[in-house]
């Protein structure tokens, strides 16, 4: 029988609420929180400013780095401290995300990202894992799998709100493709693609508001 481990897996889509749900279950369970795509625009960032370029320097400049995820509940992000550099703001910006999104499609850079993602557990206290395949590569020992959805529409409007508070500018049919596209993208290649684990429970999200997503997590975390 597989070890089963205090973590929660929150995989799905980009808009669906993941990020929300995570620190949310977190403060409620005392647990720390797993950004997992933080980590793919963190390979974005060091290709950027150390002028790597090739999958094997990256690799290496992992490899060869102290790294450690944090979890700041009191912003409600992430943040990863690389050679006690703490970084944070400087991982969130479109033109690390590209090049992430680049990087990410090389599978032995995946195979070094997995390493990392893994050792973001700990024994000692629990884990929220937020990403797109969590449940079905990262931690399949979890002791809860989550996948949420939503509708194209409703993501791309959550993320146009977000955009619009931000003061950019939105169109929203280009908006809606490029979600479209991503799923697309996410849910078709060749490694870790974006689908459920078998065990994880299904929660559609487009109606639904975070603290309503929430209970019906700890509903089935209660009954383990």
């Amino acid at each position: 029988m597989k070890e089963v481990k205090n973590i929660i897996t929150i995989d799905g889509p980009s808009g669906v609420g993941k990020g929300t749900l995570a620190f949310s279950l977190a403060e409620k369970l005392g647990w720390n929180v797993l950004d997992s795509g933080l980590i793919y625009r963190l390979t974005g960032y060091l290709s950027l400013k150390e002028k790597l370029n090739s999958p094997e320097d990256i690799i290496f400049h992992l490899n060869h780095s102290k790294i450690k995820l944090l979890t700041n509940l009191k912003e409600k992000i992430c943040e990863i401290e690389i050679d006690e550099v703490v970084l944070g703001n400087e991982l969130r910006n479109e033109v690390v995300a590209t090049k992430a999104s680049e990087i990410a499609k090389v599978p032995e850079i995946r195979n070094a990202i997995i390493k990392i993602q893994r050792n973001a557990y700990d024994a000692k206290s629990g884990l929220i894992a937020d990403g797109r395949d969590m449940g079905t590569v990262i931690f399949p020992e979890a002791i809860l799998k989550v996948f949420l959805q939503a509708s194209p529409e409703v993501r791309a409007e959550r993320r146009a709100n977000q955009l619009k508070e931000k003061g950019m500018d939105v169109i929203m049919h280009d908006l809606l493709k490029l979600i479209e596209q991503r799923d697309k993208d996410d849910m078709n290649r060749k490694v870790s693609p974006l689908k459920p684990a078998q065990d994880s429970i299904l929660i559609d999200t487009s109606e639904l508001s975070i603290k309503e997503v929430e209970e019906k997590v700890m509903e089935n975390y209660k009954k383990l």
